[in-house]
């Protein structure tokens, strides 16, 4: 029950951050001004090195630059083919980018509610007749991969925006679908500036996407399928190949992932015990036995109803605790709720039976956004702020549910 007498501490402590750029970036990064070589129309030494090293860490045959996670889930979804005869299912529970690439892939967004307790796609929710499936692993909270491949036959794209070295059941995020796409912008924990990486197991799609966004002299010099073949000196136009000051940096930074997991991982220890010795209604997603989730915000749930989320996050804010909300509904947002808007910017919507989704179709959704806390863990060592976050978490949480 709320305790409207009692008093939420503040979190005093600096929130602890590590140097996002270390030496190892910068030698890296001085080496290619000193060569001249910003840009490589081919796959060159600093872009192949970044490439195999994305596949390495995957566990996949194939890795395929871009420069965004949004440039790579759009290659992606042309790789695995689809059409605007069919749509993709997805979660609303994700990034704008994720729901409009499949606008900009040729199709549109078939929405499927989230698993009730969880941020992720609901493997029960997936709708037959659908050309794909795009299931964002929200958060680094690893969605559930088995289910989802036996709930479905059309392909699955791994949105891995937010999983940099995550894994379900002890097998790589970004190996388990068609093709996996992960985001490298500035804030994630493997960033390159801005970058994107494709991965997969399948040569076909590998040279699909690279039709999508690279130069004609890596198209020449990789392309196999006698289909493409003629796409050679071409491609279909777009420029969204990553710079090699980009493909260098995401190189380093994916080195100093694994101690940074480490660390946040210890942290994330540190708060669910505290909180757990508090009684606090609040914990971490529970992971499937081998997995390891990332660390781009993590979700909190909380177990007892919230009827008023604002006055909450108002008072974790004034707490100084350091979370943030889930994304905006986009389900209501004027291009989503608005037929005849959304068919203005892609035309190819008037032959297809897009309808505005009704939000309160998926109660799943509606109850991680009314239940959700996304809290910042820090990624170096830092016990005593974690123990500080526990202490104002657990007062808020006590004062307002």
């Amino acid at each position: 029950m709320p305790d409207p007498g009692s008093t939420i501490p503040a979190v005093t402590l600096p929130f602890p951050r590590a140097v996002k750029y270390g030496p190892d970036d910068h030698a890296a990064v001085a080496a290619l001004l000193d060569q001249g070589r910003l840009s490589d129309t081919g796959r060159g030494p600093t872009i192949a090195a970044c490439e195999d090293a994305f596949a390495a860490a995957t566990g996949t045959w194939h890795a395929l630059s871009f420069n965004s996670g949004t440039a790579a889930l759009q290659a992606a979804l042309h790789a695995v083919g689809v059409t605007p005869d069919a749509g993709v299912a997805m979660s609303p529970l994700t990034w704008i980018s994720a729901i409009l690439v499949a606008l900009h892939a040729g199709s549109y967004p078939v929405f499927s509610d989230v698993e009730p307790g969880s941020v992720n796609l609901d493997p029960a929710a997936v709708p037959a007749g659908c050309g794909a499936v795009l299931v964002t692993h929200a958060w680094g909270t690893p969605a559930r991969m088995d289910a989802l491949l036996a709930a479905t036959d059309q392909p699955i794209v791994e949105d891995c925006s937010h999983a940099h070295g995550a894994r379900y059941a002890d097998r790589p995020l970004g190996s388990w679908g068609a093709a996996g796409c992960f985001s490298l912008m500035e804030r994630k924990p493997v960033s390159a500036g801005e970058g994107g990486i494709l991965t997969t197991n399948d040569r076909r799609v590998y040279e699909r996407a690279m039709t999508v966004g690279h130069h004609p002299h890596r198209l020449a010099a990789e392309l196999t399928q006698p289909d493409l073949l003629a796409l050679t000196s071409t491609g279909l136009g777009y420029k969204t190949r990553m710079p090699t000051l980009a493909a260098a940096i995401a190189h380093t930074q994916l080195r100093a992932l694994p101690a940074r997991a480490v660390a946040a991982e210890s942290n994330l220890a540190e708060l669910t015990t505290a909180l757990a010795a508090t009684g606090a209604p609040i914990g971490a997603p529970v992971l499937a036995p081998g997995s390891v989730r990332g660390w781009y915000g993590t979700p909190l749930i909380i177990s007892e109803p919230v009827t008023d989320p604002d006055t909450l996050y108002d008072a974790l804010t004034a707490a100084r605790l350091p979370v943030r909300r889930l994304y905006d509904d986009w389900l209501t947002s004027p291009l989503l709720a608005d037929p005849a808007l959304l068919r203005s910017a892609f035309p190819h919507l008037r032959h297809t039976p897009w309808t505005a989704p009704d939000p309160h179709a998926f109660p799943g959704y509606q109850q991680a956004r009314r239940q959700t806390v996304l809290v910042k863990i820090p990624d170096v060592p830092a016990a005593d702020y974690m123990h500080q976050v526990a202490a104002a978490l657990t007062a808020c949480l006590h004062h307002h549910v």
